[in-house]
């Protein structure tokens, strides 16, 4: 009998954290895409039921991360358009940091993409001005 592990509080918050922004990154793509987001098109690039994609809409939405009607469609309220331009600058500072440690652009764009969900802007911060100094210092490291 296989012993049920439980994961600290912690790591499910993270768990928690990373659907909602793979969700609103989702939503975001079809907007720039194609001017709206259908549900059903979430659910099929996201690999997830249509059922799951309505509640996790309905979360979205009580938290004030999107404009949601059901049957009406949705947008990204300002709110979840911040989140993801804060994304967006964690992956860079992650990408910035492994392509300066030697890693080839295609890892480095894959990882930042899983990593982006897990860190904090404080140490997206630490981690964007520790590469500025070593890029302003010319110093060489190791790849």
């Amino acid at each position: 009998m296989r012993k049920r592990v439980i994961l600290p509080k912690i790591f499910r918050s993270v768990k928690t954290n990373e659907d909602r922004e793979k969700y609103l990154e989702s939503i975001d793509h079809f907007i720039r895409e194609q001017g709206y987001a259908r549900p059903l098109e979430i659910a099929e690039f996201l690999k997830v039921t249509p059922a799951s994609v309505s509640q996790m809409l309905s979360k979205l939405a009580d938290d004030g991360l999107i404009n949601y009607q059901k049957y009406r469609g949705m947008t990204l309220s300002d709110k979840g358009k911040k989140l993801l331009d804060n994304l967006s600058k964690k992956e860079s500072s992650i990408y910035e940091l492994l392509k300066l440690m030697g890693c080839d652009e295609e890892t480095a764009k894959e990882r930042a993409c899983f990593f982006e969900h897990f860190i904090d802007e404080d140490l997206s911060e630490k981690m964007r001005s520790f590469t500025n100094k070593v890029k302003e210092s010319k110093l060489k490291l190791p790849a």
